[in-house]
């Protein structure tokens, strides 16, 4: 159900001047990219907050959230904003937004990411269950976490999976990266692009033990290996450890791979990386879920995460490679016209008197 309106003469700054707003507790560049072309897509102006340090001193994670929590304060009190989406987690953004939207009538939209059903914020939502309440959106990721936010009974629950990628915008912003002396270490064996954020929901280790069984392929694991305390000398001797990479990097190395895996310890995530191995024509090969199969079976392979599963996979996706082309450019056709229809229908609702 929607949040109570209250009577305009009764609310702050009744006609707030600035425009929606996608507020992020995060770096800006870090996470899958969703939120960001969500802002683009509804008009939104994306605002990151981050303090990870206070002079030289780093910060511990609540203080960390106390410093974020002024910035924001600030931050709206100077955008003034018509509309508030927030990246959840972590949840004190959303309460934040909350108490800042509901004196002013402005309406608040969370896009919920599969992460808050992690261990450490499954904590918190005896907080989140009454503040989705009394939002204007909820968005879900995938079909399981509708379920549970229907069962909260959370306002305008919504699905709406990663955005739509486009062949083009892809293809552009891998231009001009040239990968070669990365890709070099693979000589002619099948190369095979992990994407990977060393995340706790990452299985990495998974595939690290797959590379040591798959002698005839080269793997690249993306993202920064020091975050789960790997050291280089430690990864299989076909494994190069690319550290974090810039996102048009990131694409062209895809690009320059024969095989991508796409891998997850959370069974009911999706990965918006395969709609970029899609884009970029590169044979995926997924975990094997009830919700990635939904949504993306006959386009990829599906596989458990033991070393000779991931082996057969990757090799019948690389085969399969030609024969999957046409369903899969009709996918991406179909999902371009999914992902414009929704951001309508999300614009409309988030407009002042959407929620009526």
């Amino acid at each position: 159900m929607d949040s109570p309106r209250q009577p305009s003469s009764l609310r702050q700054d009744a006609a707030p001047a600035g425009p929606a707003v996608f507020l992020f507790w995060c770096r800006e560049g870090e996470g899958s990219g969703r939120g960001v072309r969500m802002a683009r897509a509804l008009g939104a102006v994306p605002v990151h907050v981050w303090r990870g340090t206070l002079g030289p001193f780093r910060l511990p994670t609540p203080l960390r959230y106390v410093a974020q929590w002024v910035d924001t304060a600030r931050t709206l009190r100077c955008l003034r904003p018509a509309a508030i989406y927030v990246q959840v987690p972590p949840v004190f953004a959303l309460l934040q937004a909350v108490l800042y939207a509901a004196p002013r009538g402005i309406p608040v939209a969370a896009d919920n990411h599969s992460s808050f059903l992690d261990g450490r914020w499954r904590w918190f939502h005896w907080l989140q269950r009454p503040l989705a309440r009394r939002l204007r959106a909820n968005l879900a990721h995938n079909e399981a976490n509708e379920a549970l936010l229907r069962a909260w009974g959370a306002g305008g629950t919504a699905l709406v999976k990663s955005p739509a990628v486009a062949r083009g915008d892809m293809l552009a912003l891998a231009a001009g990266e040239d990968v070669s002396a990365v890709t070099a270490a693979a000589g002619d064996r099948l190369k095979v692009l992990m994407v990977n954020r060393f995340a706790p929901d990452d299985a990495w280790r998974e595939v690290l033990r797959g590379a040591e069984a798959m002698p005839e392929a080269h793997f690249f694991l993306t993202g920064d290996p020091a975050r789960a305390g790997l050291a280089p000398a430690a990864a299989p001797a076909n494994v190069t450890l690319t550290g974090l990479l810039p996102r048009p990097r990131f694409l062209a190395l895809m690009a320059a791979c024969d095989a991508a895996l796409t891998l997850t310890l959370r069974p009911d995530t999706l990965l918006w990386s395969i709609r970029e191995c899609l884009a970029l024509g590169v044979p995926f090969t997924a975990t094997d879920s009830a919700v990635t199969r939904a949504e993306f079976d006959g386009l990829g392979e599906f596989s458990a995460h033991d070393p000779a599963s991931l082996r057969a996979a990757l090799l019948r996706a690389v085969e399969r490679r030609a024969a999957r082309a046409e369903a899969c450019d009709a996918y991406i056709a179909r999902d371009l016209e999914r992902w414009d229809r929704q951001m309508a229908e999300l614009r409309a609702r988030m407009a002042p008197d959407g929620g009526g």
